[in-house]
């Protein structure tokens, strides 16, 4: 079957780089995964030899019969549908009891990978680890810290809600079709989240590091005066928190963020 470009499929064959992938999920075999993506079955097939259940969620609907057949399974289920259009929430809510850890994993498409990481942020409470492959500029992005140059908002989501790490790259060369670009597989460990708060105000937060990140050649002063239309306000706000109106937002740690939201929101 050939891959679908509306899709961003690219397919992995190699037994070695998939068993790989898989080993960071860890041993426990109580646990429920959740695949993203699943596309011929890759990794699925691995991850239903090793772990209680597996939920498998694909939206190409040419993949339905080849995944059913494939994995005629007690431990596999699939649904069909977008991933962004699935409620994560009340799916986790629904089976917090029955399984010891809830994992994600998923060869991201290229189209909605924020997307999909922050929909695995906003619910990331009730999970044990997500790991993503993505295109390595954006692995980069996620695993970046304060002072890179490849820290964003992204950077700073992934540093206020999970342990991040970068664990390899995957060159292009290893899909079918072959990318333009390699990928990178990060991991992301909910276990010891530094700031724990629902996912409204996660939204927001999110929302304004966005909008500070939004011009990096600007100041923060600059940048969260637009944000709060406001700039005698966003003066202030940096004075009280000591921060440097004349910083840029890639030196602005974390921390600092999740401050000047608090700041905010009294």
């Amino acid at each position: 079957m050939l891959a679908k470009k509306q899709f961003g499929q690219n397919f992995i064959t190699d037994k070695n780089l998939i068993a790989k992938i898989v080993s960071l999920l860890g041993e426990d075999k109580n646990q429920l995964i959740i695949e993203i993506g699943p596309g011929q079955g890759a990794l699925t097939r691995l991850l239903i030899e090793k772990y209680q259940k597996v939920v498998a969620i694909e939206i190409d609907k040419d993949l339905e019969e080849i995944l059913k057949t494939k994995f005629n399974s007690d431990n596999f289920e699939l649904i069909m549908g977008d991933v962004l259009d699935f409620d994560l929430t009340s799916f986790l809510n629904n089976i917090k009891n029955s399984y010891n850890r809830v994992s994600i994993i998923s060869n991201l498409p290229y189209y909605i990978t924020s997307e999909i990481i922050f929909k695995t942020f906003y619910n990331c409470d009730k999970l044990e680890k997500a790991i993503f492959m993505t295109q390595k500029e954006v692995a980069q992005r996620i695993t970046a810290l304060v002072g890179e140059n490849n820290y964003n908002n992204l950077s700073v989501a992934a540093e206020l809600f999970s342990t991040k790490k970068y664990e390899f790259t995957v060159k292009k060369q290893m899909f079918n079709p072959i990318p333009k670009v390699d990928s990178a597989i990060i991991s992301l460990d909910f276990q010891n989240q530094k700031f724990k708060m629902p996912i409204s105000d996660k939204k927001v937060i999110n929302e304004m590091t966005r909008q500070l990140f939004n011009n990096r050649r600007k100041t923060i002063y600059n940048n969260l005066g637009t944000y709060l239309g406001d700039k005698p306000k966003a003066l202030k706000i940096l004075q009280n928190l000591e921060i440097d109106p004349q910083k840029r937002p890639e030196v602005i740690s974390s921390d600092e963020y999740v401050r000047i939201f608090e700041n905010i929101r009294r």
